[in-house]
């Protein structure tokens, strides 16, 4: 029996001592980890306000994996992303640098029309640059005239400039039309 046990022994001490240490996390883990983390704080609660410097931690740390990425479509989803929460905490200018790089660098992604509609929208409604709003939302409409959003885009260049109230005035004279 104790023959046995020094076998074992034996046996488990060779195979622990075999076994290879932990490789240490590769920046791009470490910056994902991270981005996994802060999502999950900044998005838990739908009803919370806006965190606009964690929002800004996430967007820095999402053009970090594009940087350390080989521009493969994870990273270019991660700089989509930037794009997108750059939006919603009111950075303008940075959403459509984010969009932009996408648009011009990686055209053949499957979010690049997006892209390029979201650099129209933050233009006229976050920037309130028309003529680049304009430019923007021409340009999709020219090569994606097909594309769920290109009527969007239509109804933005028609009625960018009206207020608020101009536009609710205009669905109500429609909507007496059509009845």
């Amino acid at each position: 029996m104790r023959n046995v046990v020094a076998i074992l022994s034996l046996v488990s001490i060779g195979l622990f001592a075999c076994k290879e240490p932990a490789k240490p996390l590769t920046e791009s883990e470490k910056t994902l980890a991270k981005i996994d983390s802060l999502e999950a704080i900044l998005f838990a609660d739908a009803e919370a306000n806006v965190d606009h410097k964690a929002g800004m931690t996430l967007v820095r740390s999402y053009a970090k994996f594009y940087q350390l990425s080989e521009k493969d479509s994870l990273g270019v989803d991660m700089l989509f992303k930037a794009g997108e929460v750059s939006m919603g905490i009111g950075q303008g200018n940075l959403a459509v640098k984010y969009f932009r790089t996408i648009t011009e660098d990686h055209s053949d992604f499957h979010k690049a029309p997006e892209a390029l509609f979201l650099s129209g929208f933050c233009e006229e409604n976050l920037n309130k640059d028309t003529a680049q709003a304009r430019y923007f939302y021409e340009t999709f409409i020219a090569g994606f005239p097909n594309h769920k959003l290109a009527e969007d885009a239509q109804f933005s260049i028609q009625n960018m400039g009206k207020s608020d109230e101009d536009l609710i005035k205009m669905f109500q004279e429609n909507m007496k039309k059509a009845s």
